[in-house]
């Protein structure tokens, strides 16, 4: 169980099968531990943004210290710094000093290169703590820094419970898989593969947990909630009790000195934060403003650059699937395979499914650098709801596909006569993942499927190991 869910548990705030269900759903969803706490409605964002500032040893940063932020302090940092450091600054304070929101402890530079934009030194910031979904609404909000789909909910809908999978329904095919690769083996995958994994943190890339957050006391737990599942073992024991210092003690000062505005106490403008929510753009929708059209120019799906390398079998490509610790590699793996092993795929990408949407996650295009972000809504027809519901292959040509399949077709970049196929990604009897794929047609699936079912058996093993 991760370091933030034994604290919940401690704390009573969650039961450990609750704190199972949401590591289950971040090996499938990705975000961290927390968001996916907040959109299974374990807890409120106030809450974890608590939970976040004791394990980090940070005040929170809550809602009515970001309703009261001052835009003339945000202007001077920006939209760069605040992206990579995932900072939002929140005021500056009667003393002088600047609060700023993060998503955990800013490293030594990137509170420099903050204290900077901001006209103050080091000494004069203080970072406070807060959700990734707090933060990144906010990124939005105030530097147009658009969320991905991944962040956003369907109009009208929310999320709905993650499935409730039984732990002995989450076994997976090859017993070998928990046993070491041979050396000779493991060498020759890695040069398969070397260089064909995209790079996740390069500069423009908000900074990632083990960037963020420093190493305290291990007789502290201090929470990753971030997109990894790998279990680590620590000891269940009460929540810390933070050390009181003057830093801290004055930056919860520093907050309090706004809890008693009258901000706080006006009525809820409920029509007001409807008109601010952002919600996923399906792939049937057209962007209404010019504002939308340039933030849809940011978003895209994340790319997997496919090399070529030492001939290998697609069983050994399937084994190394299977035996991926990590969700992105995974996923990586599987793009890498498929346009190895199915030489004449033109483009590729996989869906999570959330909810009543199919949101683009993982892909290749071999005409095109990018692939757009794509939503495919599933109360409508077209292949991949059709896919689901009946857990298996399904295809079509581009003559004979529907309105959303064609749309689908296009943002793939496919062109002249083509086929469009949908393969499910099974876990424990229910389709979790699809695969959809550009082809010349009657291009043989059976590869494909074998892949999949790689795919389906990596994430069963996550999601299994996750709980433990």
């Amino acid at each position: 169980m991760a370091r933030l869910g034994e604290l919940l548990v401690a704390t009573k705030l969650l039961t450990p099968e609750q704190v199972e269900q949401a590591l289950r759903a971040q090996v499938m969803w990705g975000g961290r531990l927390g968001t996916n706490l907040i959109e299974l409605g374990f807890l409120d964002l106030d809450q974890l943004s608590q939970a976040l500032g004791q394990l980090h040893r940070l005040p929170a940063a809550l809602a009515r210290h970001f309703d009261k932020a001052d835009p003339a302090v945000q202007r001077k940092l920006s939209p760069e710094f605040a992206e990579r450091y995932a900072t939002v600054p929140l005021m500056r304070v009667a003393s002088g000093k600047i609060v700023v929101a993060s998503l955990g402890i800013v490293d030594a530079r990137g509170i420099g290169i903050i204290a900077d934009e901001l006209e103050t030194t080091a000494a004069d910031l203080v970072v406070s703590v807060a959700a990734e979904l707090r933060i990144r609404y906010h990124l939005e909000r105030a530097y147009n820094i658009p969320r991905g789909a991944r962040f956003l909910r369907s109009r009208g809908k929310s999320i709905p419970p993650f499935p409730a999978f039984v732990t002995e329904e989450l076994d997976f095919e090859d017993s070998a898989v928990s046993t070491p690769m041979p050396l000779d083996q493991r060498t020759a995958l890695a040069e398969m593969y070397s260089g064909a994994l995209t790079a996740e943190a390069d500069a423009g890339e908000p900074l990632s947990d083990a960037d963020l957050i420093e190493q305290v006391d291990d007789s502290v737990p201090v929470v990753t909630d971030d997109s990894t599942t790998t279990k680590t073992e620590v000891p269940l024991h009460e929540p810390p009790t933070r050390p009181s210092s003057p830093a801290l003690d004055l930056t919860l000062e520093l907050l309090g000195e706004h809890d008693d505005l009258s901000i706080g106490q006006e009525p809820v403008d409920e029509k007001a934060q409807r008109d601010r929510r952002t919600y996923v753009r399906m792939i049937t929708d057209q962007p209404s403003t010019e504002s939308e059209r340039r933030k849809l120019g940011r978003i895209a799906i994340r790319r997997v650059v496919v090399t070529t390398g030492p001939t290998q079998t697609l069983g050994e490509a399937t084994r190394l699937i299977r035996r991926s610790t990590d969700r992105d590699k995974v996923a990586e793996l599987v793009m890498i395979t498929l346009e190895k092993f199915v030489h004449s795929l033109e483009a590729a990408v996989m869906l999570v499914l959330r909810g009543d949407v199919a949101i683009g996650w993982k892909g290749f295009c071999k005409a095109h650098s990018t692939l757009p972000e794509v939503a495919i809504p599933l109360e409508q027809p077209g292949l991949i709801p059709t896919s689901i519901q009946r857990g298996c292959t399904v295809r079509s040509t581009s003559t004979d596909l529907g309105p959303i399949d064609q749309l689908l077709l296009a943002s793939l970049g496919a062109t002249g006569e083509k086929e469009l196929i949908v393969v499910p990604v099974m876990i424990a009897g229910q389709a979790m993942l699809t695969i959809a794929l550009v082809a010349p047609v009657e291009t043989e699936a059976q590869t494909v499927e074998s892949i999949a079912i790689a795919t389906g058996a990596a994430f069963s093993r996550l999601m299994r190991d996750a709980s433990r």
